[in-house]
C-alpha cells in the first residue's frame, strides 16, 4: 500500500512539474512578445523624436527667413539686430555640430 501511495505521489509530482514547465514556457513566450513590442515602440518613439527635431529646425529656419524678408522690405534697425542674432545663433549651432562630429 505504501508503494502505491508513493507511486501516486510521484505521478502527481510529475504532473505538477509538467504543468509548471508549460506555464513557464507560456510566460517566456509572452515575455518575448512584450520585449518585441517594447522595442518597436522605442524605435517609433525615436523616429518621432527625430521628426520633431527636424520640424523644429525647419521652423527656426523659417523664422530666420521671415525676419530677413522683413528687413529687405523695411530696413528697420531692430530687425537687422534680430537677423544678426539669429545668424549668430545658427553659426553657434553649426560650430557645436562640427565639434560633436570631431569628437
Amino acid at each position: 500500500m505504501e508503494q502505491s501511495d508513493n507511486s501516486e505521489k510521484l505521478q502527481l509530482l510529475r504532473s505538477n512539474v509538467e504543468r509548471l514547465l508549460r506555464s513557464f514556457q507560456a510566460v517566456q513566450q509572452e515575455n518575448d512578445i512584450l520585449k518585441q513590442q517594447i522595442e518597436a515602440i522605442r524605435r517609433g518613439s525615436a523616429d518621432k523624436t527625430k521628426r520633431i527635431e527636424a520640424l523644429e529646425q525647419q521652423a527656426e529656419l523659417q523664422k530666420t527667413a521671415q525676419t530677413i524678408a522683413n528687413i529687405a522690405r523695411n530696413e528697420d534697425g531692430d530687425d537687422k539686430t534680430e537677423v544678426r542674432k539669429r545668424i549668430n545663433d545658427l553659426i553657434k549651432e553649426v560650430d557645436n555640430c562640427i565639434a560633436m562630429l570631431s569628437e
